[in-house]
Parts: C-alpha cells; structure tokens; sequence
C-alpha cells in the first residue's frame, strides 16, 4: 500500500514539473506576443520618420538647385546658402541611415548553415542543401 501512494506521489511531482513547465512556455510566448504590437508600433514610428526627413532632403535638393540655377544666371552671393543646404541635406542622409539601421534590426537575420553557408528557411530545422542541423546555424553577420 505505502508503494502505491509513493507512485502516485511520484506521477503527482511529474505532473507538478509538467505544469510548471507549461506555465514557463505560456509566459514565455504571452511575452514574444505582447512585444511584437510594441516592434511593429516603433517600426511604424520609425517609417514615419524617415519619410519626413526624404521629404525634407527632396525639398533641401529643389532648393539647391533653384539657387545653382540662380547662380548660373548672374545672381551673386549664393555660396553661403547653397553650402548650407549641402551641409543640411549630408545630415538629413547620416540621420536617415541611423533610422534604417533600427528598423531593419527588428527584422530577423536569416539563419546561414556553417557548412555549406547556404541561407536556411525561415524555421526550418535543417539545410536544405547538405542537411546540417539548424542549431548549429549562424546568424548572418551585416557587412
């Protein structure tokens, strides 16, 4: 009889690990899903951005030329002001570049296999060409 409830006990601290880790996995991915509406949001946030900053640069590269063609026809004293706009619009790009960067680090790099360096499908277990296991994969580097 005491080896009966001794099993029993022991199924019971089975089911208890079993559950504890079902609760793990479940906030484990009610996290990854609250964080994905939070990326998406800044991502949205972050295209914004960047198209008013080309439409600033648009308007910086109109006015550039409007001034050369100034220039070009005999009005003086427009070195300053295109020097200027060149200077604003170069920082416009570094600010734009910057934006770019972020968004594409919410985007997953592709896994590449160490073997073959052939890119892996997106949550695939293995290569599709030499067959390596996907866990041994790397994360591709940015160049």
């Amino acid at each position: 009889m005491v080896d009966v409830f001794r099993r029993i006990g022991e199924k019971a601290k089975d089911l208890g690990e079993k559950a504890k880790d079902l609760g793990e996995k479940a906030r484990d991915v009610t996290k990854e899903v609250t964080k994905r509406p939070s990326e998406l949001l800044e991502i949205t946030r972050l295209k914004i951005e960047l198209s008013k900053l080309e439409k600033e640069k648009e308007n910086n590269l109109n006015g550039i030329g409007t001034l050369v063609y100034q220039k070009y026809q005999g009005k003086e004293n427009l070195d300053q002001e295109i020097e200027r706009l060149c200077q604003q619009t170069k920082a416009l790009e570094e600010e734009k570049a910057k934006i770019e960067e972020k968004i594409n680090s919410f985007q997953p790099r592709p896994l590449i296999c160490p073997d073959c360096k052939w890119e892996l499908p997106a949550g695939g277990t293995y290569c599709s060409f030499c067959g390596k296991e996907a866990k041994e994969a790397e994360e591709v580097k940015e160049v």
